[in-house]
């Protein structure tokens, strides 16, 4: 029995229907396929999750670098001066031998195509398709490092400024209480560990010095010393010039902070970048990419050492517009004249002349910016479509643009009317 069941079992195996090697072989081919088509498309899906994440990121690091332009922008001419030049409560000789930094010391200056980027590889390549692109410099000067006055204690050397130690903005300072070596960490941190930042003296009266600060010391009796002494008034006579107990007056630190579009890898400034640099090279534009970099100059118009910032990567243009009065000394019954001025045009020279003398940037109300940052990795291939949709890295590749833009209130130069 179990032998006939056995036989008759492998017989009926036998009889079953099997698959063909030619089947086999379509079934595997067409699964091969399908698998190469999802890989594609997963490949893909990938490559556009990476590349709108880059664009994200270069988006949300510009808006960051733009924030940071703007609250600059707002706070220039704060405990500073709108126009050197031409402040009529100034007490402090400008002439030739004045260094260049305090010479053409104003709230806000622009320089147009500052620094000239034609060169740029990158630069050059949308000037051929019809782009071109020459960025502003933005100079601001004011405390930036310090929202205080300090007051005086004396003055009378003209040379080496006193400041009350148990004042409200030593306390905000965090000076009173530190021991002697952390005294002078914090007046270094506002006034300058190196020569040559500016200080800003007012009188009792309201006149204003500016001198260049050669050294700060700390203790009991923390002291300013300046290069060059500021005017001195001679006991009783005349009415311009520092007295000898200062009470009343005040003191603090003049910052000059530049923006500007750079190619910051191909110059001295980029050393310290150098690891930013090396960490996405090998793609296209690396070779040529630029960036939004903030830095400040001290009282000669030199960079001041580690100061150099980079606000925002991939940046790629940087403008502006002023609306300013059109002519000073307006009566004041009189509705002031305003004019929408971008370099290039007669009101804008009115307003930053070449040599910084003869200008009026004092009259300058607002001031419209916009910055530009592409993406790091190049999306497209073809050539740039008409308008700032697209900057091309390399002859073959051109990458995504996201453009900011405000207007900015200049209230620290709101009532001026030289």
């Amino acid at each position: 029995m179990q032998r006939r069941f056995f036989a008759q079992s492998s017989r009926a195996l036998s009889r079953a229907r099997g698959f063909t090697l030619v089947e086999l072989m379509v079934a595997l081919s067409g699964g091969l396929f399908l698998s190469v088509v999802v890989f594609a498309l997963a490949r893909d899906a990938s490559r556009f999750y990476q590349r709108e994440g880059r664009m994200t990121t270069a988006t949300f690091a510009g808006m960051i670098g733009f924030e940071r332009l703007k609250n600059d922008i707002e706070r220039a001419g704060y405990l500073s001066t709108p126009n050197i030049q031409r402040d009529p409560f100034l007490a402090t000789t400008i002439d030739s031998g004045t260094p260049a930094g305090l010479f053409s010391l104003a709230g806000l200056r622009i320089m147009p195509d500052t620094p000239n980027l034609s060169g740029n590889a990158s630069f050059a390549l949308n000037a051929t398709a019809g782009q071109t692109l020459t960025p502003d410099q933005l100079v601001l000067s004011g405390s930036y490092s310090a929202t205080d006055e300090f007051p005086i204690a004396d003055a009378s050397t003209g040379q080496t400024i006193f400041l009350q130690k148990d004042t409200p903005s030593m306390a905000r300072l965090g000076y009173i209480g530190a021991t002697t070596s952390a005294q002078l960490v914090l007046l270094q941190n506002v006034f300058g560990a190196a020569p040559g930042q500016i200080l800003r003296v007012k009188d009792q009266a309201g006149r204003l010095y500016f001198g260049q600060i050669a050294a700060v010391a700390a203790g009991d009796q923390p002291s300013i010393t300046l290069l060059a002494p500021l005017p001195v008034r001679s006991s009783g006579s005349g009415t311009a010039g520092l007295r000898g107990y200062e009470v009343g007056s005040s003191a603090n630190v003049v910052n000059i902070v530049r923006y500007r579009v750079m190619d910051l890898q191909n110059s001295t400034q980029g050393s310290a970048w150098k690891p930013l640099f090396d960490a996405s090279k090998g793609a296209p534009g690396e070779s040529s990419r630029t960036e939004l970099v903030r830095d400040q100059l001290d009282s000669t118009g030199a960079t001041v050492a580690g100061t150099t910032d980079v606000v925002a990567e991939y940046a790629v243009d940087l403008s502006f517009s002023v609306l300013g009065q059109l002519s000073p000394g307006t009566n004041s019954a009189t509705a002031p004249l305003l004019a929408q001025a971008a370099p290039g045009t007669t009101a804008f020279a009115q307003y930053y002349a070449a040599n910084s003398q003869g200008d009026y940037p004092e009259l300058v109300r607002s001031v419209h910016v916009r910055l530009s940052v592409r993406s790091r990795e190049a999306d497209r291939t073809t050539t740039i479509p008409g308008g700032f949709y697209r900057f091309q890295v390399d002859a073959n590749s051109a990458a995504r643009v996201r453009t900011f833009q405000a207007d900015v209130a200049l209230l620290n130069q709101t009532g001026v009317q030289w």
